[in-house]
């Protein structure tokens, strides 16, 4: 039973590992340019191993993808819940700022080849919908956005501009800072209030 239950233990562990493994590789050199042998290799496993645990590239990707996402959603969450709403977008920014500028132009081009995985992008879009309505009321209660102002649409119309800006591929065209001021803050700034805004252009003119 021991030896079971160790096996079951090396097993997880050796999962996790892969799942690191591969989501640093797709990041830093692109989807394509990863094959299971990279992978395998970094560990010293075989590629017999990776395919038992992860079945195909694909769902290795969809896997890495969905953690990724998953930890990043909590990591904000919990930001969210210590920090006022300006504090919060800033800090989302931040991370967007930093998260671009590590990641491969190559990696964005390449994931749009997988159906599952653009899949649970989309879907993981549309659930952050209401998220995004709620955070902002609770921007109007804290005096920092504006009441009166149709967050559903402007909701949506958030959407519209990350699906153009991949379908475009812009961010092989324009440094990340800047696409990222003009997609996130810039739009932000008018829905705020002239205490909102305050926050916003000190950190605009740095």
């Amino acid at each position: 039973m021991q030896e079971i239950k160790d096996l079951s233990a090396y097993r997880q562990s050796l999962k996790v590992k892969i799942l690191e493994t591969a989501t640093k590789a797709f990041l830093s050199r692109g989807i394509k340019a990863v094959k299971m042998d990279d992978i395998a290799s970094a560990l010293s496993i075989s590629k017999r191993t990776v395919y038992e645990i992860y079945g195909d590239k694909e769902s290795l990707l969809f896997e890495c993808v969905k953690d990724g996402h998953e930890k990043r959603h909590r990591e904000m969450t919990e930001f969210a819940e210590q920090h006022n709403v300006m504090e919060t977008v800033l800090e989302a920014y931040r991370r967007k700022v930093e998260e671009f500028s590590t990641v491969n132009h190559a990696f964005y081009e390449d994931v749009q080849l997988y159906p599952q995985v653009m899949d649970y992008v989309e879907e993981k879009r549309q659930s952050s919908h209401q998220y995004f309505i709620s955070f902002m009321r609770r921007g109007v209660k804290e005096g920092y956005f504006r009441e009166g102002v149709n967050f559903e649409l402007i909701s949506k119309m958030f959407e519209a501009i990350g699906r153009s800006i991949g379908q475009a591929s812009l961010y092989t065209q324009y440094p990340y800072e800047e696409l990222l001021t003009n997609m996130m803050l810039i739009p932000m700034r008018g829905l705020c209030t002239s205490k909102g805004i305050k926050i916003l252009d000190g950190v605009m003119k740095t």
